[in-house]
């Protein structure tokens, strides 16, 4: 007995040895079963289904780079967005420190003339007691 691997599919026999594939692929491409018109229609309306699949291809590739360009431009916005917000946020602080800073420096120069004021009364109250 010889293993002879059997199709579940039943292939007729002018299809597996016939070398049009399109006569292998579309049984109803086979001469003799319908006339020539009817092979012709069969053959332009896959033609039409196949340019069709490549139109929706092409769609669904032109969405998914539209999508694409969408996010990237939306992360871009984002980015602008948060980079001007911190660029913000920083002259802010920059702004509150130089303010801080004169306080400080304004707060010393009163402390100084506070102490000048001090001493200068200290001199006269001494001149006055020495008279």
């Amino acid at each position: 007995m010889s293993n002879i691997a059997k199709s579940t599919s039943p292939v007729a026999p002018a299809a597996t040895e016939s070398k049009d594939w399109t006569k292998a692929s579309m049984p109803e491409l086979q001469s003799g079963s319908k006339d020539k018109s009817d092979i012709l229609d069969a053959k332009a309306k896959e033609r039409r289904r196949h340019k069709q699949v490549k139109k929706e291809e092409k769609q669904c590739r032109e969405e998914a780079e539209r999508r694409a360009c969408e996010e990237a431009e939306a992360r871009a916005r984002e980015e602008a967005e948060r980079a001007k917000a911190e660029a913000e946020c920083k002259e802010k602080e920059e702004a509150e420190h130089q303010a801080r800073e004169q306080v400080e420096k304004d707060q010393a120069e009163v402390q100084q003339r506070a102490a000048e004021v001090a001493a200068r009364q200290r001199v006269m109250a001494q001149e006055a007691s020495k008279k």
